[in-house]
């Protein structure tokens, strides 16, 4: 099948009208020690609201004692075995349960959400104390000791969160309100500096982005006294830093303050979870794409090198695969010219719609040709159709030692088609710019450019290690492939992770009081630090320690 070098359209897009309806809230009990908030839950399963409530104990034992209360009434799933795998099975059981015969939905608490995350961030350092281990163990080093501070990785952090946004994904498409019991502490304040203040405040124990996905937070910071500090609601607006005491607050209340009641119909909010999963499928078939095109790059070096020249049907199939690049074909088309050489190319005839033309002329063509399909498109105006063959009688076939107009250059002369020649579609297209070579010192350019990039980044990475007092091979252990080689670590890897150890960095900064430095840090943007030894350079921390080479 012939290509095209026609743009694709764009895809369909969908929308739909707001219901007004209110979706069932999950909300986060958050209790200080002793403060009531499993009562609150037991108190709970009382409401006319829901049909049935399911409770699921993490790291608590005392939900059969509320089984006395007079009028509660509710489940306990305790089955699971205290791992992740078996918490998310249960969860997703619970969250599977229909409504019951009447049509009310199924209320499911959880408690505790604190124990779950701190069983996640358990299973990080368990696995990070394991590849220390490991690793001595290669080195024929000792093997860190129990008291021994072990670096986690923000690999192993991620695989931690990604783990909790499962199960918080999960409850999210429950048909029935979710109660997240935590545990609550006052800790103390830190000013902009990072110095401790007299100032108390009061943390949820849980991973830090709960607060987003939860409708309402609860403290109890006294036993039964209820203080809602987080609202996300039209009915019941709360503002970002304000309180509300709430004494004798139940979570029945709660819910019909926030619209329950009113709503005829209500339903789990339209959610649609992020796929990890797709981008990883999709960067697999990008790196097998990569590696197709470097191996029909090492195959046109070749054949430049050589001197020798490959077939018609090898350069078509390289053109046809720079046509169908999703980013940039006119590029890409370039750049099957600049590894075979101008000069490979002008000596291959392949057989186009316009007649048999040389593989470098075909370029020129189909570059002119997607120059003006894309004007077209953004200017609006529908392409017309390519006629390659304008000018001619049907049945006639072009004239290739003669120009089909005075601007255009005439094909080489040619006795009989090449052998297994394939057609590709061209259009008529205007003179095409001489080619002057330049195209060759592109890839140089961006080569040098991302050699800069890496040596930046290399650096900052070593510098980040020093001021954290940390091996630099232990501080990448996470990026780190199988072979252990520090250049295996990918460009981007080591970017998003330099960016994202900046915050720890500079805070370990401003421990230290080195003011300079941080001003300079602070500065360096979201992108690579392309001066960072100019930024380390007055940092007296680092006095005494190597700097990176």
């Amino acid at each position: 099948m012939s290509p095209t070098a026609t743009a694709a359209p764009p895809p369909g897009l969908r929308t739909r009208r707001p219901t007004g309806q209110v979706a069932w809230p999950m909300i986060v009990v958050a209790g200080a020690e002793k403060t009531g908030k499993s009562h609150l839950c037991a108190e709970f399963s009382k409401s006319d609201l829901i049909g049935r409530l399911i409770w699921i104990p993490i790291g608590e034992s005392d939900a059969d004692s509320f089984g006395i209360l007079p009028g509660v009434d509710f489940e306990i799933a305790d089955a699971h075995d205290g791992t992740y795998r078996s918490i998310l099975n249960t969860v997703r059981a619970a969250a599977a349960e229909p409504r019951s015969a009447d049509g009310r939905p199924t209320a499911i608490v959880i408690d505790s959400i604190s124990i779950l995350w701190e069983l996640l961030s358990d299973e990080a350092h368990l696995i990070a104390r394991s590849r220390a281990a490991e690793k001595a163990a290669r080195q024929n080093r000792s093997t860190p000791s129990e008291d021994a501070d072990i670096t986690v990785g923000h690999g192993l952090w991620n695989r931690a969160k990604d783990r909790w946004r499962l199960i918080i994904d999960t409850l999210r498409r429950h048909d029935g309100p979710i109660i997240l019991c935590a545990r609550l502490d006052e800790v103390t304040e830190f000013d902009r500096q990072g110095n401790p203040t007299r100032n108390r405040t009061w943390k949820v124990k849980a991973e830090r982005n709960l607060s987003y996905d939860a409708t309402a937070v609860v403290q109890l910071r006294s036993y039964r006294r209820a203080t809602l500090t987080a609202v996300r609601s039209l009915v019941m607006p709360l503002g970002p830093d304000e309180e509300r005491t709430r004494p004798g607050l139940t979570l029945d209340s709660l819910l019909r303050d926030l619209g329950i009641e009113q709503t005829a119909d209500v339903r789990p909010a339209p959610y649609t979870a992020p796929l990890p999963e797709a981008g990883l499928i999709e960067f697999e078939r990008e790196a097998d794409e990569r590696a197709q095109t470097n191996a029909a790059a090492a195959e046109m070096r070749r054949h430049a090198a050589a001197g020798t020249l490959p077939t018609p049907d090898e350069v078509t199939e390289q053109i046809i695969r720079a046509l169908r690049d999703p980013n940039d074909p006119r590029s890409a088309l370039l750049m099957v010219r600049s590894g075979y050489t101008q000069a490979v190319l002008e000596k291959v005839t392949i057989s186009t719609k316009r007649g048999m033309v040389n593989a470098s002329q075909a370029i020129d063509y189909l570059r002119a040709d997607l120059k003006l399909t894309a004007d077209a498109v953004s200017s609006g105006t529908p392409p017309e159709p390519p006629t390659p063959d304008q000018g001619q009688q049907p049945g006639q076939q072009p004239d290739t030692n003669e120009p089909e107009n005075p601007n255009e250059p005439a094909a080489p002369p040619t006795s009989e088609p090449a052998q297994g020649a394939t057609h590709v579609t061209t259009s008529p297209a205007p003179t095409p710019p001489p080619y002057n070579g330049a195209t060759t010192k592109r890839p140089n350019q961006k080569r040098q450019t991302e050699q800069k990039i890496r040596a930046a980044l290399d650096k900052e990475a070593e510098y980040q290690a020093l001021v954290q007092s940390v091996d630099l091979r232990e501080y990448l252990a996470d990026l780190l492939p199988a072979d252990g080689d520090l250049a295996g670590i990918s460009t981007y890897d080591l970017c998003e992770f330099v960016k994202e150890q900046r915050v720890e960095v500079i805070r370990v900064l401003i421990e230290a009081k080195e003011a300079a430095t941080v001003a300079a840090y602070t500065k360096a943007g979201d992108g690579p630090c392309m001066n960072i030894e100019t930024v380390f350079a007055a940092c007296k921390m680092l006095n005494g320690k190597p700097a990176p080479e």
